[in-house]
């Protein structure tokens, strides 16, 4: 692919869904903060949401704010968890897993390495934190590679390479596109949104971010690490991975940090095996760019089950997903997202919450966050949350169906 070209935005009425999956407090969101600060304890309050009691292991309960960024310890959340253990963020704590510990805590999540940013409380509060669900990371001998496996599942990331994820497998069965010779065609990577702002072009994206190696390593259960600084355009990244086995969610949040103002909106991007269906609760913007998108029930539909639409020009779908998630169904899976939903105001330019390219061999399917202007030397905290479920024998893959949205619904609701 060689370019990215958006055609004209269509504008459709809203329409109803059976199940909106609000984000709420227990999804995930976004945030910025000023210029760093100096308290750790914003760094990982994600870690630590059902900890409750005196579970402020890596986070420090103190956690100076970073002139907007929230830091807030958690050790007074929580409300029944035991003492959660410190170090390990409560992955033996006393009742941490379960209970309504941890429901509102962890309100500063993600990897703020200089304490510059808070990513939102949702996401840390929709995880179990550290409790009895938490999946430690454990190396692949002879890599940079981390695995989390719990049941039929694994859920790798390649540090080494744009700590990009590599392998999210069911059964043997993989829904992530795995390492091929061009690097714009595998894997689930993170980038700013527009294209139009990167530097000193619009494509390939930067490699400081995208495909060179990052730093860090497993804190607790979290995988963590950070990108070296994009010497253009002066962005750099942080992810936090972590899985809650209890409830079969996958945490991922990512920080942009910037040393010069700049204005954009994080955009995750995961690329996934042809032939299957692709699908988002219907809102308010739709252009279906080189693919044919219907809307049925509530929702709309990419049948790519043909796998005949090809984007020569680079140009994708975009959309409006109303409810803040988007499922792909492929080889009797489902592959679910979620995410905070975007008002079409808060949209980047040319792009949705939602977008959907076909590649050669691959399927792009794209979250992206609020279009928002970060301070010089501040960041933004933006997080997303996967699952994956087997699709029982009772539901109809095919788009339009109503009991494949149906499931895609109480999956979301999860």
């Amino acid at each position: 692919m060689t370019s990215r070209r958006l055609l004209s935005i269509v504008r459709l009425a809203p329409l109803p869904l059976a199940v909106a999956c609000s984000s709420g407090s227990n999804g995930p969101g976004s945030s910025t903060s000023g210029s760093a600060g100096t308290g750790s304890g914003a760094t990982s309050g994600a870690t630590t949401g059902t900890g409750g009691g005196s579970g402020s292991a890596s986070t420090g309960s103190s956690g100076a704010t970073g002139g907007g960024g929230t830091g807030a310890g958690t050790g007074s959340t929580g409300s029944s968890g035991g003492t959660g253990a410190s170090g390990g963020a409560g992955a033996s704590g006393g009742s941490g897993a379960s209970g309504s510990a941890g429901s509102g805590a962890g309100t500063s999540g993600a990897a703020a390495r200089d304490g510059g940013s808070a990513t939102d409380g949702g996401d840390a509060g929709a995880a179990t934190g550290d409790g009895g669900g938490a999946i430690l990371p454990t190396n692949v001998a002879g890599t940079e590679k981390y695995q989390f496996t719990f049941g039929d599942v694994v859920f790798e990331v390649d540090q080494s390479f744009g700590a990009r994820v590599d392998t999210l497998s069911v059964s043997g069965t993989n829904l992530v596109e795995p390492p091929v010779t061009d690097p714009t065609q595998w894997g689930s990577t993170f980038w700013t949104s527009p294209r139009s702002e990167w530097q000193p072009m619009t494509w390939p994206p930067p490699a400081s971010i995208d495909q060179n190696p990052y730093d860090g390593g497993p804190m607790g259960s979290h995988l963590v690490v950070s990108s070296s600084v994009d010497p253009t355009m002066g962005i750099s990244v942080d992810k936090d991975y972590s899985v809650d086995g209890a409830s079969g969610w996958i945490h991922i949040a990512y920080t942009i940090h910037v040393t010069t103002a700049f204005k954009c909106a994080p955009w995750e991007d995961t690329r996934v095996p042809r032939g299957g269906i692709a699908f988002f609760p219907a809102g308010t913007v739709l252009d279906a760019g080189p693919t044919m998108l219907t809307t049925t029930g509530g929702a709309v539909w990419f049948d790519d089950t043909a796998m005949t639409a090809t984007s020569p020009d680079g140009s994708k779908a975009i959309g409006d997903a109303m409810g803040g998630w988007s499922a792909y169904a492929v080889k009797g899976i489902l592959f679910l997202k979620k995410f905070t939903d975007v008002p079409v105001s808060g949209l980047a330019p040319g792009e949705g919450d939602v977008d959907i390219y076909p590649g050669p061999g691959f399927l792009e399917v794209e979250a992206e966050g609020t279009y928002t202007s970060i301070p010089a030397n501040g960041s933004l905290s933006w997080s997303t949350q996967w699952r994956v479920a087997k699709i029982p024998s009772s539901v109809t893959v095919a788009a339009g169906s109503a009991t494949l949205l149906s499931f895609a619904q109480q999956q979301a609701a999860m």
